[in-house]
């Protein structure tokens, strides 16, 4: 098989190189190269002049040219690059702002256990108060009631 590769191959090139100097023996003078240069010529001018007319439809039909969609082209590429960067702060910073609530109903949370244990440690404080202010006036109250009966005694005693 690898033969008959080989000699298909070294065929087709031998074939290649024959009609490569047979287009050479054809093109190769003067008289072809002024022709082809004059038709290169006449098409370049058939190019321009459509060009022209192509470009004065478009501005009075109040449309593009292809250099002005060409920059808008450029314009939303830029424009998805950055809406694309939007995008992705705006996820970043929902995932931080969802983070932070996370956070701040644990802050509450942690909070309001603490405020409810304070309440009840000032409660029984205030009533722990209450209840010394009780013994210490009591105690007041008899030492009064005590004096003002010694004295009472004191004061028959004399009268007597």
């Amino acid at each position: 098989m690898d033969f008959k590769h080989q000699v298909s191959d070294s065929f087709y090139k031998k074939l290649e190189a024959e009609m490569n100097k047979r287009i050479h023996a054809c093109t190769n003078n003067r008289n072809f190269t002024t022709a082809f240069g004059n038709a290169m010529e006449a098409h370049l001018k058939q190019l321009r002049f459509h060009k022209r007319i192509t470009m004065r439809w478009l501005r009075q039909n109040d449309l593009p040219n292809k250099d002005e969609i060409s920059a808008i082209s450029v314009r939303i590429v830029d424009y998805e690059g950055k809406l694309d960067l939007l995008d992705e702060s705006i996820y970043k910073m929902s995932k931080r702002q969802h983070e932070n609530q996370t956070k701040l109903k644990m802050i509450r949370e942690s909070w309001e256990t603490l405020l409810s244990v304070l309440e009840v440690e000032a409660r029984e404080i205030h009533d722990g108060k209450l209840k010394s202010l009780e013994l210490e006036l009591l105690d007041l109250k008899n030492l009064f009631d005590t004096d003002y009966s010694n004295l009472e005694e004191k004061n028959n005693g004399e009268k007597n």
